[in-house]
């Protein structure tokens, strides 16, 4: 007797525990994030002197977003049902998201790197030595780029790093297989931290055309070689990202002394765009197309959220989520309509077999 009420109460928490994982809750939770930083772009876009093809760019980018979203709400989020895990794995998992986050910061404060090459070490550090984990800590590892000047404590990197690290658990239904999942995860955990202190977001001057124009071209280029790292040649995606994050933040300063930091986190930008699956963004010319939305709306973004960790991969997860909803749109744009006709040719069809 004993047996069996233990047994319907571990029923009804892993249901309940379930539930926390419902795909709406996940959804509502990741969605309005890059909404928001491509509105801060037709913002970037629209101030003087600016140009106007940016902002139609910035504009249509954003619609397409929303259709989207729209479409993943309809298709995925609707019907889809809660996924059930065991506690003990996902306490794991939160884990290894605040390690990430704490690692990264302390490689940044203490060894005087750049955040950049912090996550990307990190991240490849994870592969290696904590393979079943690389993907949670990765995403911490987005946490902990938030400057040193917002997190002026390790106990605002634990902090956010756990937010980080319950969001990674409930909203692991949605948005399957888009680049740049792991950077919303980290910028709705991190956001929250920075604005509950008396440090205030970074911004800065948005960059001279020229750099707008470099900043695009190697995003382009970033997207395209992680995804060919991470799927052609089979590195996986967080890999990919980590190798190029590194090597575009060691290279790029010293190839552009004036901007080339803000390339590099161009770059890096573009390799979450390169992590997304190929069921959802196949072949290099999807990802690259990405990877210039990434792009103009990282450029047009400089003025707003600057410092925070994960901005750079809510970028990447909007530019996902549009060329995405562009080609669903497109499709079904142009997928045949029926004829006015068709329908009574149906009805004799069936009279006939009854």
């Amino acid at each position: 007797m004993t047996e069996r009420v233990t047994d319907s109460t571990s029923v009804r928490i892993r249901y309940w525990y379930g539930r926390l994982s419902d795909p709406r809750v996940g959804f509502l939770i990741l969605a309005p994030a890059p909404v928001v930083l491509f509105g801060f772009a037709i913002l970037g876009t629209i101030a003087p002197g600016r140009s106007t093809i940016a902002t139609v760019g910035a504009v249509a980018s954003t619609a397409t977003l929303g259709y989207a979203l729209r479409a993943e709400w309809g298709w995925s989020v609707l019907g889809a049902g809660p996924q059930f895990s065991e506690p003990l794995e996902d306490l794991k998992t939160v884990l290894s998201v605040v390690l990430g986050a704490v690692a990264t910061l302390a490689v940044t404060a203490e060894l005087g790197v750049s955040s950049i090459v912090a996550a990307g070490i990190v991240g490849a550090v994870g592969v290696v030595v904590l393979a079943d984990y690389d993907v949670p800590i990765y995403c911490g590892a987005f946490v902990g780029m938030t400057s040193p000047e917002l997190f002026t404590t390790y106990a605002q990197a634990y902090l956010a790093g756990l937010l980080a690290g319950l969001t990674f658990v409930v909203v692991r239904p949605v948005f399957e297989g888009f680049g740049g999942k792991l950077g919303t995860t980290a910028f709705v955990a991190a956001v929250p931290v920075v604005a509950f202190t008396a440090a205030e977001f970074h911004s800065d001057p948005l960059p001279e055309p020229t750099t707008n124009v470099l900043a695009v071209g190697y995003s382009i280029a970033g997207a395209a070689i992680t995804y060919a790292i991470s799927v052609r040649l089979g590195r996986g995606p967080v890999l990919a990202s980590s190798v190029v994050g590194i090597v575009g933040g060691l290279a790029l300063p010293a190839f552009h002394p004036a901007v080339g930091e803000l390339l590099a986190a161009a770059v890096f930008c573009a390799s979450f765009v390169g992590m997304v699956s190929p069921d959802r963004l196949p072949g290099e010319i999807r990802v690259g197309l990405a990877g210039a939305v990434a792009g103009l709306v990282f450029v047009y973004t400089t003025p707003y959220l600057g410092g925070s960790g994960g901005k750079l991969g809510t970028i990447a997860f909007g530019a996902c989520l549009s060329v995405w909803g562009l080609e669903r749109l497109w499709l079904k744009l142009t997928e045949p309509q029926p004829t006015h006709d068709s329908a009574p040719r149906r009805a004799s069809s069936d009279s006939g077999r009854n």
